[in-house]
């Protein structure tokens, strides 16, 4: 009995050993498995990154204690440059518009150069920015 259980561990062992070698390292392995996917989790992933923010910095256009001049300087800059995204902020008592999303300050300068010409007291500020502006 002893001789045969010594046998059976031991070709076990043996096979335990030389199961994980491959002799085709470039060869991949295509599984057929299948993954069920709950509906919500897809509507959690873009819930959650539409919230993610980075540092970055962005060019303010206006700056004013109304907000009817705060939205008319948005919609003549929206015209102008229709692919920039222009954000209303407000922090009391002061309505700012800012544009774009530049992760660096030489991005945000190159644009402040830019657009300029049509907003002449425009200048550059650190904020948060939505990093899916960046991606696309």
């Amino acid at each position: 009995m002893k001789p045969i259980l010594l046998a059976f561990v031991f070709c076990i062992s043996f096979q335990l050993l030389f199961s994980q070698e491959n002799s085709d390292t470039n060869t991949v392995k295509m599984s057929l498995n299948t993954i069920i996917k709950d509906s919500r989790i897809d509507q959690l992933e873009k819930t959650y990154s539409s919230t993610y923010t980075l540092k970055g910095y962005r060019v303010q256009i206006h700056s004013g204690n109304k907000k009817q001049p705060a939205n008319q300087a948005r919609s003549i800059f929206l015209r102008v440059h229709p692919k920039t995204k222009a954000h209303l902020d407000y922090e009391q008592p002061y309505y700012r518009v800012r544009v774009g999303d530049f992760k660096t300050k030489l991005e945000a300068l190159k644009y402040k150069n830019f657009i300029t010409k049509e907003f002449p007291n425009c200048f550059i500020v650190n904020d948060k920015i939505d990093i899916n502006e960046l991606i696309d």
